[in-house]
């Protein structure tokens, strides 16, 4: 009788914790085209869309995570005592019509969906991942750390990229590359552009990939 007992309130115990720890919230914020995230949580973003922020989680994380609209930029932030505990951390779900800029410092995962637009700005700071796809004229892309930014989804026709760090970062072009690349990573590029300037210092490499 113990035994059955104990193996009814222990299932019971576990779910309760996870309904308690479990969390959801709808942040209704002003229009943004652009986003600016420090942290290190989890980030899909789907351009093309209506406006909609919702961040899920644990409730410490999702309950601590700031969100605000400054010049038609979206901040994101958590403090600094759960910046190195991704354990738990929130995940951001986020939509918007049009993206004209992201930055993420932070060693979580974001991603970048259906891009359309003029000119595309990607800052990135970490050690995580951050994928995007699309079509832009103009990518400018800047990544430094020792992450991985995965842009060749994002056909371009021109794209200035400046790398620094160990990790790896990979664009598309069709008609101009200006690439910087500053210490030992890898940078590859694919869609054959007509014309590629590199600059190389260090030991890492920019390439070819198509």
């Amino acid at each position: 009788m113990r035994r059955t007992a104990v193996a009814v309130l222990i299932p019971a115990l576990f779910a309760a914790s996870a309904a308690a720890q479990a969390a959801e919230s709808t942040r209704k914020l002003p229009s943004f085209i652009a986003i600016n995230a420090k942290g290190a949580f989890s980030m899909n973003v789907d351009v093309g869309q209506a406006q909609s922020v919702v961040v899920s989680g644990e409730e410490r994380f999702v309950a601590a995570l700031k969100t605000e609209v400054i010049d038609n930029e979206l901040q994101i932030s958590l403090p600094e005592k759960l910046l190195s505990n991704a354990k738990g951390a929130p995940r951001l779900s986020i939509t918007l019509p049009a993206l004209s800029r992201v930055k993420v410092e932070g060693a979580g995962e974001a991603i970048i969906n259906n891009v359309n637009s003029e000119r595309l700005d990607i800052s990135y700071q970490g050690a995580g991942h951050l994928a995007a796809s699309g079509k832009v004229k103009y990518l400018r892309l800047f990544a430094r750390g020792v992450g991985e930014v995965d842009a060749k989804q994002v056909l371009a026709e021109r794209v200035d990229v400046q790398f620094e760090g160990v990790g790896d970062v990979r664009v598309h072009a069709t008609d101009t590359l200006n690439a910087v690349a500053k210490g030992i990573g890898s940078l590859t590029y694919y869609g054959h552009p007509k014309t590629v300037n590199k600059s190389v210092a260090g030991i890492g490499n920019v390439k070819a990939g198509d």
